[in-house]
Order: C-alpha cells, then structure tokens, then sequence
C-alpha cells in the first residue's frame, strides 16, 4: 500500500498518513486531552522502620498506572538486600533476623519502591559462652577469665544489665572471687573467679533469672600454689645418734591437698623442743616430694618436737621419741627415794614412779619385774608394775602398823638390762579424830562484827585428848573471818563454813557451819544447831521470826526444804504444828519441798514470833539444804521492812 500512496500526489499523501495516525492513537488508547505518565510505587513499613529481632511486619505498597491512578490490589515482586538481617515474603511480610540494616523492595508494573530496615536486639532469652575457660590450678585465677554474653532467640547481643552468677556444674570444690557479675552492655566478665577443689575435670554454668542458662566446656583444675606441708612418710625408728630407719618423706600441697609437682623448693627440718642437734636437715622437692636420705638427731635420750618448714609454707611439726640402735636399755625410774606418811588405821599413801630408759634404746626392756624387800616388819607395801608408759604403782598402807618408822627396797629388774632399786621410808602416826563443836554447836548464828570461839577436840587412835598444831580457814572469808587461834568474826550477812584440820598430812579435819545476820532489823531463822542427821531419823525445824525491837504489822516468808521427790531426794514430809502469833496461814507444796507462811497483827507484833514446826522423815542418803526466804515484811504503815530484815539457810546431810 506504501507503494500506492506514494504514487498519489503529495497534498494527499499527508492527508491519508494524517488520518491514519489518528485512527492508531484512538485504536491505543491515547487521549490528546491528558497524556501517558509514568507508573509510581511506594513502599511503607507501618509503626516505624526499627524492629527488633523476631518482630514482623506487614509492608503496604501504593501502585499508580500510566494514567496515574492507584492500582488497587497491585502485585508486587518483594526482595530484601540482607536476607540475613531481615526477609520478606511473597505477601509483604517482613521478618526481622539479626542485628543490622536491610533495604527491602518492591517492584510492580516495571517500577521499584523501597524503604530501609533496622533490626535491634530482641528480648534477652539466654546466655552463651564469648570466652570458655582455660585450664587452671587450684585457687587461681583463669589465665583467660570466663565471660558470658547475654542474647535474644536469634543469637543478637543484648545490651543491658542483669545479674549473672556462676556455679559448679561438675567435678565438685569450691568457687571464690566474683560469683555473680553484673552484665554491662550485655557481656559479663569474671575475672576474679578462681576454683579450688581436687585436681581432676569441671565445668560451670552461668545463670540469670528468667534467662536459658550455659554451661561451659570442660576444663582441667590442677594443683594450685604449694601452701603446707605433709608428710607422704614421717619419720620412725631410731635417730638418736644414728639416722632414722625410715626416713621422712615430706610433700606440698595446696590449700585443697592436691600437691603441686612443678615446684621446686628445699625443705628444712629443726628440732623446736627436747634439744640436741639434728643432721641431715634439709632435702629438695622433687615432683613435690622432698626425700630426706640421712635425717636424724644427736643428744641424750628424751621427747623432741621436729619441724620441717619451706620458705612461705605453714611449718609442719612432728613429736616423736627417737631411739639409739647402738646401745642397751638402761632403766631410771623418776624418784631416787621415796618417804611417805601416814595415821594408823587411816587411808593408805598412793604414789606413782615413771620408768624411763635414759640410753633411748631401740631394744625393749624384756622379762620386766617388781619385787620389794623389808629389813624389817614387811607386808605393808604393795608395787605393781604398770605399762603404757612404763610405772611402777606403790601402796603404803598402815592398817596393820603401830606408830614409828618403817622401811622397804622396791628392786625393777629385766632380763636385758641393770637393776635399779627404790628406798622406801613409810612413817606412821597415830590417828587422830576432831571434833569441832558439839552436836549443838555445829550450826551458829553471829551477828556483823560478832564473834564466837569453839575449841576443836582431837584424840588418837587410844582416845586420848592430844594437841597437835591445828590450822583454821573459812570457805567464805568476805562472811566470816577466823583467826589462828578458831575465833571466828562475822564480816557481812550469808553463810560460812568455817573448818579446823591438824597440819600434819591433814590427819584430821571437821567443819562448823556459821550464818552471819545483819546487826539490827527482823531476823527470819530456825531452831536448827546440826546439820547432820541419821536415815530414817525424824528431823524437825521449828521457824522462828525474831523483830529484834522492830513493830511488824504483816509478814510472808517461804520455806523451802529438799523433798523427797526432788534431787537430792532427801525428806519425806510429815506434818507441821502451826504457831500462834499472827494466826499463821500455812500453805504447803510437798511436791516442790516449799511452804508459804502469813502472819498478820492489827495491833503490830514484837519479839521472837514462833511461825510453826515441820517434821520430816530422812529417807536417803546425801545433802542439801534448808532455805528460809522473806518475801514481805510490812510495818503497821504497810512499808516495807525487807532492806533491814536477814533470813538464814542450814545445810542438810544424811549419813
């Protein structure tokens, strides 16, 4: 057709090619009106374009065509620029992965939108190991310190501050330093953590709350710096002028025991008690172990303490009792002579001599034996011999001896060695008995500042009144004082006992009993002048309230006495007989061994008031006391008398 219009004249041809154009435009589409533009995307991330990881989102797209119209329901081609930072789905669905920055895509009729991606940390889930620790000895710090990162599910650091602590997950010991750590910007370093333990494998776990913990690989725990000494084998046998049979074998250890066999220090050994010399003082460790090889201590036989020590280590003493190999025993017993002294008829004298072997040998004493001979009259002294240490026990027993001097030779012989003899000198006495104070002068009642003086009686064995020199002590000197010659002094108010023995070997001795009241103001007390009384005897207390010149308007006092049923278990009570001024209320607990006694007086009450009588049975052997208490004292003004009153107490025996 071309070839036609171009044989038409010209004018036409532009009419026909005109009209042509215009029949393809309308055919197209075109508008004269409004022309063609370009297609638009954009691309948009709702909430923000920071996510953190785990988080996704769903991306919006708006879509114009040629005509510039928004395309609804466009489809759009998505990618990411970082698939490990984020991804995206063919529906538009971002995921966010790992800390960093992704630029994602959209592409929809042959034009691409995009928007920028940032991935923060997400929520902390776990703990994981940065740096695992090394190998390590006992109690010291980690060449390479542990330290622990805290994460979110997708292995993203997070910053932040939480505790992190550690603990043993195996091989067992003991953890020091810093046991919990605060994580800074999400890394917790311990750097002062040392474990202590026996050599041998372990791992730790690191946990916080609300966190997965980690444990780490397994490390090696050796031995850690030398601390003490011990002994791998002490020494034993012989040593005295000779080395020791065996010799001492003395290793490190550190603070867990373990013994640490890369160092290399020289150990010394000292005698520190027993003296004499010491030879073969000194070894080097070697796996650490120090091997003494001629150890051993000169000087005369005996105890010593043997120290060995190395520089900077806790010393490590050793007492023992060397021996000589080259000489024989030679037994010294630990007296030369003995004399002994005693009463007729009275106790025996007990001694004990040690037996020694002055040479230290290492050979025993054999076939051991005791014997005693008399020059005169015999049997009054027995000597066994004894073991565990080696001793001889003596008894003088004068039962059977009349008054003088007597004398005996205790012979230690063996079958490997000299015999040695002990000279024994026994002087007897006639026994001597005291009595210091009849039956109604054993209990006594002094005021301060008071005084009484009661002559002991002593007689020997033929009962006859003799007077050997006699000493006298008070058992309470702030009570009451007595003199050399028995004068006795009350001093403050309480209880004295107050004893007389004969000087020579205490071969006699007694006691009176003394209360010491206050000069002035009602006394509380009891008729008692003995304390001593018979089983199955009666014993009867009658309670006494003395005014000493003071008008009383009421009074309680408690009496308390050792029952029966108490410890010691004493006195059965039998009855009491009630006084009659004041109309004395009585109120008895058999059980606790207590009674209550009130007297009242409207007109007041003076003198020496009778409060009742109480007898008892004495049903067992033994003492105690009886205790007289004032619990009220009241004048005719109702004030209290108590500051000025004094009460007493009696001690009780059962014989």
């Amino acid at each position: 057709m071309s070839r036609e219009i171009a044989r038409l004249p010209q004018r036409l041809a532009h009419w026909l090619v005109g009209g042509l154009a215009l029949g393809v435009g309308a055919c197209g589409g075109g508008d004269p009106a409004q022309p063609d533009v370009a297609p638009t995307i954009s691309v948009t991330i709702p909430a923000g374009t920071s996510v953190a990881a785990g988080a996704t989102r769903a991306l919006t797209a708006r879509v114009t065509d040629a005509r510039g119209q928004v395309v609804a329901s466009p489809t759009v081609r998505w990618s990411s620029s970082a698939t490990t930072v984020a991804t995206v789905s063919a529906e538009g669905v971002v995921s966010a992965r790992t800390v960093g920055s992704a630029t994602i895509s959209g592409t929809s009729l042959g034009v691409t939108g995009q928007v920028m991606l940032t991935v923060s940390p997400g929520a902390a889930v776990k703990l994981v190991m940065r740096t695992q620790p090394t190998d390590v000895g006992s109690g010291q710090p980690f060449a390479a310190a542990p330290v622990v990162e805290v994460r979110d599910a997708f292995e993203n650091p997070v910053t932040g501050t939480v505790p992190v602590t550690v603990s043993l997950a195996s091989g067992g010991g003991a953890l020091d330093g810093n046991i919990t750590v605060t994580a800074v910007q999400g890394v917790a370093a311990f750097t002062t953590l040392t474990v202590s333990g026996v050599v041998g494998s372990r791992t730790l776990t690191f946990a916080s709350a609300g966190l997965t913990p980690v444990t780490t690989s397994a490390f090696a725990l050796g031995a850690g710096a030398p601390a003490t000494l011990a002994f791998r084998t002490a020494p034993s046998g012989g040593g005295l002028n000779s080395p020791f049979t065996t010799q001492p074998v003395v290793e490190l250890r550190d603070a867990a025991g373990n013994v640490p066999t890369a160092a290399a220090v020289t150990v010394s050994a000292t005698i520190t008690s027993g003296g004499g010399s010491i030879a073969g003082a000194t070894a080097q460790t070697v796996n650490g172990a120090a091997s003494f090889t001629t150890l051993g201590v000169t000087g005369t036989a005996g105890s010593r303490t043997i120290s060995f020590a190395a520089p900077g280590l806790t010393a490590l003493p050793i007492t023992l009792s060397p021996c000589d190999a080259s000489r024989p025993p030679a037994p010294t017993l630990s007296a030369r002579s003995r004399a002994y002294s005693a009463f007729q008829q009275r106790a025996a004298a007990l001694d004990t001599i040690v037996i020694t072997d002055i040479n230290a040998s290492c050979d025993a004493i054999a076939n051991a034996a005791v014997t005693v001979t008399y020059p005169g009259t015999g049997g009054w002294l027995q000597a066994t011999l004894l073991s565990n240490p080696s001793r001889l026990a003596l008894r003088a027993d004068p039962a059977t001896l009349s008054e003088g001097s007597y004398q005996a030779v205790v012979a230690y012989s063996s079958s490997n060695a000299d015999t040695v003899t002990l000279p024994i000198t026994f002087n007897v006495s006639a026994s001597l008995t005291m009595q210091y104070g009849l039956v109604n002068e054993k209990v006594n009642m002094l005021d301060v500042n008071g005084s009484l003086l009661i002559a002991p009686v002593v007689r020997n064995i033929s009962n006859e009144v003799v007077s050997p020199p006699i000493v006298f002590a008070s058992r309470s000197p702030s009570i009451a004082t007595v003199a050399s010659d028995g004068r006795v002094a009350g001093r403050l108010g309480g209880q004295a006992w107050i004893v007389s023995q004969t000087v020579a070997n205490s071969g006699a001795i007694d006691s009176i009993y003394v209360n010491v009241a206050r000069t002035t103001g009602p006394l509380l007390r009891a008729d008692i002048t003995r304390f001593e009384y018979a089983r199955n005897g009666t014993v009867s207390v009658t309670l006494i309230l003395d005014t000493r010149g003071t008008t009383i308007g009421a009074a309680q006092v408690v009496f308390s006495w050792p029952t029966e049923r108490a410890t010691p278990s004493l006195l059965r009570y039998v009855s009491n007989t009630s006084g009659t001024v004041g109309s004395p209320l009585i109120v008895n607990d058999v059980n606790s061994g207590t009674t209550r006694i009130s007297i009242a007086g409207a007109s007041g009450m003076n003198g020496v008031i009778t409060l009742g009588r109480f007898d008892f049975t004495a049903v067992q052997l033994g003492s105690s006391q009886f205790i007289l208490r004032q619990v009220e004292l009241l004048d005719l003004n109702q004030q209290s008398l108590l500051t000025d009153a004094s009460s007493f107490q009696y001690p009780v025996v059962i014989k």
